[in-house]
């Protein structure tokens, strides 16, 4: 590509060639910082002179990249992401070519910022009329001082939405995460619960469910400090991890309980799976400050075996009168749901 040098005065006429680029970093002509390396892409596909923006662009700090026609711009489209597109369009129409290529930049969490060039209130209508994703207009002939002043909008609107996206995934993290273990989620788990339900019905493959609980917990918490509980907890999170698979799912369910669940295992599978962990944690002493116990656990087993009816709940249940049953046979033992539990 060939570069615009900011400080050329032919850049006009340089910068009505297709496919040109503009970048200096450090300051302006003028001492004033400059924006860095954001990019803007000048879709001239009607024609028009538009050099000075161009130059206007550059000498402020931006990288410039003009198309003169759907071809040019769509292979530039393919090379770069810009920051905001200028359009100058030559037809706007629904399900053109030039709407595609604008939606084809758009993303939910970050969309591109484009500017139109009309010539009228009526192309606007039309813009509009067809969908076309603009963020701003601008009505030709226009001068690059205004121009100028829509890109610096429409690029601080982006640094604004971006951010948005960027706390709700913190804030989507923090919800899916329980603080204490690093596990999933009381509430995250419970969507993927319903997820994963569908998805063993859907392909007909067996799904289980254990329910885990610390052994004498309250103990723990009566006899020690707050913080040692939760050196526990943290011990426990760590052998669930070390003894599931990655498709597998460990969630922390209240204060003391656990759940994993285990897509597409059998119930022998399963109990498998539990008795590994039950023994790992059984084999476990947890030491902080002047704190030591060995610690135990209980497990209770549902499995669905993506057939017969059946619900979330249902399997929730049964996983939880199974693990009451471990805990009434004496603790630190993993028992398969069966039917003939007591529903207490």
């Amino acid at each position: 590509m060939e570069s615009l040098q900011r400080a050329t005065p032919p850049l006009a006429t340089a910068a009505a060639r297709p496919d040109t680029a503009a970048m200096t970093p450090g300051s302006d002509t003028d001492g004033s910082p400059s924006r860095g390396t954001q990019v803007v892409l000048v879709m001239n596909h009607n024609r028009d002179p538009l050099g000075d923006l161009c130059t206007a662009l550059a000498r402020n700090g931006y990288e410039v990249h003009v198309g003169d026609s759907l071809a040019q711009s769509h292979r530039l489209v393919s090379e770069l992401r810009p920051d905001v597109v200028l359009l100058n369009p030559l037809v706007l129409c629904a399900g053109g070519v030039e709407l595609e290529l604008l939606e084809g930049l758009q993303r939910d969490d970050d969309p591109v910022p484009v500017i139109l060039l009309v010539e009228d209130l009526q192309a606007l209508a039309d813009a509009r009329h067809a969908r076309v994703p603009f963020r701003d207009f601008v009505l030709k002939p226009s001068s690059p001082t205004e121009c100028l002043h829509r890109v610096d909008l429409a690029l601080q609107t982006r640094t604004r939405v971006r951010g948005l996206h960027v706390r709700a995934r913190q804030l989507e993290s923090q919800v899916s995460i329980d603080f204490k273990t690093g596990l999933t989620s009381e509430l995250y788990m419970k969507r993927i619960l319903g997820l994963e339900w569908k998805r063993a019905q859907r392909h007909q493959n067996p799904l289980s469910l254990m329910l885990i609980d610390v052994d004498n917990f309250k103990g723990v918490n009566d006899t020690t400090e707050y913080a040692f509980g939760d050196e526990v907890l943290r011990r426990v999170a760590e052998a669930l991890k070390s003894n599931v698979r990655e498709t597998d799912f460990a969630a922390r369910f209240g204060g003391d309980e656990f759940c994993v669940l285990l897509p597409q295992t059998s119930p022998a599978e399963a109990v498998q799976t539990a008795l590994r962990i039950r023994q790992r944690i059984s084999g476990m002493v947890v030491a902080k400050g002047s704190y030591q116990r060995q610690v135990t656990v209980s497990v209770g087993i549902d499995s669905y075996d993506g057939r017969g009816t059946g619900s979330v709940d249902t399997l929730r249940r049964n996983a939880n009168r199974a693990l009451q049953e471990a805990k009434r046979r004496g603790k630190n033992q993993v028992w398969l749901y069966s039917g003939c539990e007591s529903a207490n």
